[in-house]
């Protein structure tokens, strides 16, 4: 199977921003003098002369993971993280290497405030899926291969999509695998295909995704084959109602103008016969625009739909993408425990990205989410953290409507959320060592303590008190 290959720049903001931005990288040209400050920057000298300073996160030999840092006069500054093609590059300025730890360090503590590109879905490059079927579609990546049954519209705002959020997980979590095995994604654009291949696997499942380790393999499937087939028709009727107005109309101007005629000879004068005209114009055009309204809302109708469909989809990718990520990438289950309530907790806090516009947000926390917890916290008996901390997996399964598994999935996304966002946790040094390989044997509250530097009872105090302040 030959599949093609095409790089692109990516972004996610933090304030968090994830932005896809359609602008070429000469969009954002850097002044002579930016960012002006302290720091000391590395450059990226491009083929078209454009000078991008800031940070060189992570390098291939397809693309550079640049964070350009840029202090415009008089406002905060930013930082715009994109993938940069070699290809665009003329010359590379990079700092000693105590210097660029330096740099590291201090755009770890601002990072937050990063804007990241995202890539064109035009731009993504398809081959055919396995054995050349002409209803499935490949992608091989940097990160990972996709194969798809989903139309390539959807197939591609998926490869967009999760170039983008693996480029979130990177920024937020470095890598520590020196030379991680692939994962594979297999996205069904039928919830019948993506239960027959859940079937295969043994697995009865009703998420709309799934990570398997062992196979490192995310699955992830919805209808969504239908929904965009229903999509496209209700387009093409649009389209053709508009075509129809446009005939009709010039087929009623000239009935208007033999009216016209008829009502003179009928003894109208001319001003009446005017003003009858124009009434029969005016009514003619209310009847029409009705029309086309009513198509154009049922239009949007179905975008609603597909948008809802999809939505529930992506979430659930960008959930077990997390999984795989941190397991691949960072952890692997091999070498590292990683708590279940840490696995899932931060797994909520990238699904629950909210698209805004052509942007990923998740620099507020999930209000469906938070007000669920604030309102448990308040209750007669919220759950301790010891309780969560100390809770096996069992704890976490089946259905997440339900209640124990419902308040465990709430908890370790405020527990995540709390740590990531205001604690600096994904920065700490300690982190790596509270998912050691011994952290399965030893007692999980004390490990807990030293992650956090304090005794559990003042923790959990303080960070009730942050949830139930947080907006």
């Amino acid at each position: 199977m030959n599949h093609a290959i095409k790089t692109f720049p990516l972004s996610l903001s933090f304030c968090l921003y994830v932005a896809f931005s359609f602008s070429s990288i000469g969009s954002l040209r850097a002044q002579p003098d930016d960012p002006p400050g302290r720091w000391e920057l590395e450059t990226l000298v491009l083929k078209d002369e454009t000078k991008l300073r800031g940070l060189i996160q992570a390098e291939n030999d397809e693309e550079i993971d640049f964070a350009q840092i840029v202090q415009p006069p008089g406002k905060p500054m930013y930082a715009v993280i994109r993938g940069v093609p070699r290809a665009d590059i003329a010359k590379i300025e990079k700092l000693p290497a105590d210097k660029h730890r330096q740099l590291v360090d201090r755009f770890a503590r601002f990072r937050n405030r990063a804007v990241i590109e995202a890539g064109r879905m035009e731009e993504v490059e398809l081959g055919p899926g396995p054995g050349g079927a002409t209803q499935s579609l490949a992608y091989d990546g940097s990160w990972f291969s996709l194969y798809s049954t989903a139309d390539e519209e959807q197939t591609r705002r998926a490869v967009v999509r999760v170039e983008q959020i693996f480029r979130a997980f990177r920024t937020f979590l470095p890598p520590r695998v020196a030379d991680p095995e692939r994962l594979t994604i297999e996205l069904y654009g039928s919830l019948d295909q993506y239960r027959e291949r859940l079937r295969a696997l043994d697995l009865s499942l009703d998420n709309a995704a799934f990570y398997s380790p062992r196979q490192r393999i995310i699955l992830a499937g919805s209808d969504l084959n239908l929904f965009a087939e229903r999509l496209a028709r209700v387009r093409r009727e649009h389209e053709q109602a508009k075509l129809n107005a446009v005939q009709l109309e010039a087929e009623y101007m000239k009935t208007l103008a033999a009216a016209s005629d008829e009502l003179k000879a009928a003894g109208f004068t001319p001003e009446e016969a005017a003003a009858e005209i124009r009434l029969r114009k005016a009514v003619w055009k209310e009847r029409m625009e009705a029309l086309l309204v009513a198509n154009s809302q049922r239009q949007r109708t179905n975008e609603q739909k597909v948008a809802e469909v999809t939505g529930v989809m992506f979430r659930g990718l960008y959930h077990e993408a997390f999984h795989a990520y941190l397991d691949a990438f960072v952890f692997p289950h091999q070498k590292r425990h990683v708590p279940r309530w840490l696995n899932e907790g931060l797994a909520q806090v990238f699904e629950s990205g909210q698209f805004d516009g052509e942007s990923l947000r998740i620099d507020a926390p999930d209000g469906a989410k938070l007000a669920a917890l604030r309102a448990d916290l308040s209750a007669g008996q919220p759950l301790s953290l010891a309780s969560l901390l100390v809770a096996e997996e069992r704890e976490f399964l089946g259905p997440h409507a339900s209640e124990a598994p419902r308040r465990h999935y709430l908890y370790s996304w405020g527990l995540a959320y709390y740590l990531a966002f205001q604690g600096g946790l994904l920065e700490s040094r300690e982190l790596a060592e509270y998912v050691g390989a011994e952290a399965q044997r030893s007692d999980p509250l004390p490990r807990f303590e030293k992650l956090t530097g304090q005794p559990l009872g003042q923790f959990e105090r303080e960070w009730r008190q942050a949830l139930l302040k947080m907006k």
